[in-house]
């Protein structure tokens, strides 16, 4: 009865274990990707550029973009 208990509770819950840490290192890859972040960069240059948002818009998410390139790049040099 342990063993089909086991089967039944333990196994859905360790395929779920193993999706939501797949998702985690697909989220972390996605904001450790330099090759993302420049893109980011580029589209949000293309925005302020075309009036679609403000100085200090810009100047705030570029802040937050630069960050995550550093971090990024730190990241890759610890590895």
């Amino acid at each position: 009865m342990f063993i089909l208990d086991d089967l039944l509770v333990g196994l859905p819950v360790k395929g779920f274990v193993g999706i939501l840490k797949t998702l985690a290192n697909m989220a972390e890859e996605e904001l450790t990707d330099e090759s993302k972040i420049k893109e980011e960069m580029l589209m949000l240059q293309t925005l302020f550029v075309t009036d679609q948002i403000s100085e200090e818009e810009y100047q705030r998410r570029e802040d937050q973009l630069l960050e995550r390139l550093n971090l990024a790049r730190e990241s890759e040099a610890e590895s």
